[in-house]
């Protein structure tokens, strides 16, 4: 695992002490314990709880996990099935053959 992710991790550890214990109980133990047994340890995190989480300066593979968290277990099945469609649309554009070769013309 690259130090990145581990210092992710230890933000997301952060983050999940202040959620409500309704929410925290949605995500698995093995998963919480995976977070807690993987994060780093000696990454000094900069986080301000006065402002909401989209304004926290989080690192990228932070967002990432939280959204994965989100996603995987927080989110409601109809929630989860709206982004999924996103996605899809956003990866069907991102790799459409006309972008594909927009990309190669350009080199």
């Amino acid at each position: 695992m690259t130090i990145a992710y581990q210092n992710a991790l230890a933000e997301v550890d952060t983050i999940l002490e202040f959620m409500s214990p309704e929410l925290l109980h949605k995500i698995p133990n093995s998963f919480l314990e995976f977070i807690k047994q993987k994060k780093s340890k000696s990454y000094t995190i900069n986080l301000d709880m006065e402002l909401p989480l989209e304004e926290q300066d989080l690192l990228k593979e932070t967002r990432t996990i939280l959204s994965l968290i989100y996603r995987s277990y927080l989110c409601s099945s109809e929630q989860s099935r709206k982004l999924k469609i996103e996605d899809s649309m956003e990866l069907k554009e991102k790799y459409s053959y006309q972008n594909l070769l927009k990309k190669s013309n350009k080199k």
